[in-house]
């Protein structure tokens, strides 16, 4: 194995706060946006929109799961509340009591946060919203370049492409089934990568634990990565589970992208990484 500058390859590491299996904050809150940030990592928030056109930070369609919503409303479609309403309920803490007081925010709070810090990047997983209305809102705060859209439909990935032409896309792609996910990543590679910049693939954990841990094949992993490289592209990955060899063994391969439901750990590994 070609020797690795490992301190180099910790700066280069890139990683996505994944929200709404979040262990370690209250998903969708500013305080696990600034959670992510402040651990050195881009917190990644889900986007819906109100009945009255505004665009939060929600991952269910309901705001059932994770807030304090009365009864009569926690089966609501987000679509069919305003942002008063959904605004008025505890986004926090269901998580911990310590949160208690956290609210859904708009997506504007945060890109006011973007645009007075340049350096600082969001990860906009989209769920169901306007995408003009995005566009604008993005156009309006000057940070189209701080931010990566992220769906599993790549039509949805050219549109906001076309309409926010400096903003970085990122196509995600389930692991459960390796056939099916090798199938996508061929079909979308037929397309020459269209209007994409990050691929990432989910590493699931495989019925049987070897010497690799995931469903998709370690080759298709090593392939896939070779070929975005070679166009000019990331590939990121979501692995469900991982201990140090894990990550050890995705860092070898060059794989600098991640997306991470444990942010802490995740760092404190790369920081072994890094001293081993």
């Amino acid at each position: 194995m070609n020797h690795i500058d490992k301190g180099a390859a910790i700066r280069e590491v890139r990683w996505q706060a994944h929200q709404n299996s979040n262990s370690e904050a209250p998903e969708n809150t500013m305080t696990s946006i600034q959670y992510a940030w402040d651990l050195g990592g881009i917190p990644e928030i889900d986007i819906r929109q109100t009945a009255d056109g505004i665009i939060v930070g929600f991952h269910d369609a309901t705001p059932k799961r994770t807030t304090t919503a009365p009864e009569a409303y926690q089966d609501t479609d987000i679509s069919e509340l305003t942002y008063a309403q959904l605004h008025q309920w505890d986004a926090g803490v269901k998580f911990g009591q310590r949160f208690q007081g956290e609210k859904v925010p708009a997506l504007e709070q945060v890109l006011v946060l973007l645009a007075n810090h340049p350096e600082r990047e969001v990860y906009l997983d989209y769920k169901q919203v306007d995408l003009t209305k995005l566009a604008e809102l993005l156009h309006r705060y000057k940070v189209e370049e701080q931010i990566i859209f992220a769906h599993n439909d790549h039509e949805n990935c050219k549109t906001i492409k076309r309409l926010v032409p400096e903003i970085r896309t990122m196509l995600w792609i389930p692991g459960r089934v390796p056939e099916t996910t090798v199938q996508k990543v061929a079909s979308v590679r037929e397309t020459g990568f269209d209007s994409l910049d990050i691929i990432q693939l989910h590493l699931v954990d495989a019925e049987e634990k070897g010497t690799w841990r995931y469903r998709l094949e370690r080759s298709f992993v090593q392939e896939t990565y070779q070929q975005l490289k070679d166009a000019g592209l990331e590939l990121e990955v979501l692995p469900y589970g991982f201990d140090r060899d894990d990550l050890f063994d995705l860092l070898h391969m060059g794989i600098r992208r991640y997306a991470i439901d444990e942010p802490k750990v995740f760092t404190n590994t790369l920081q072994l990484y890094a001293n081993s």
